[in-house]
């Protein structure tokens, strides 16, 4: 379950310490992104680019993160 999504570690490590104290098991993951795209086939360009670099980009669609 996701529940923040922060620009700033700082914050999402406030986050994670504030729900600890309240014994809830919380942690942090760590996101490299590109973006954003004006269009879908821009993005897919992009993830072409990617994939010959020897990367494996995943497309996540606007509002699914």
């Amino acid at each position: 379950m996701q529940l923040g999504l922060f620009s700033s570690p700082d914050n999402a490590e406030k986050l994670v310490a504030d729900l600890k104290k309240r014994g809830i098991t919380a942690r942090t993951e760590t996101r490299v992104q590109l973006g954003p795209f004006r269009t879908r086939a821009e993005a897919e360009e992009a993830m072409q680019r990617l994939r010959a670099l020897g990367y494996q980009p995943l497309l996540i669609p606007a509002g699914q993160r």
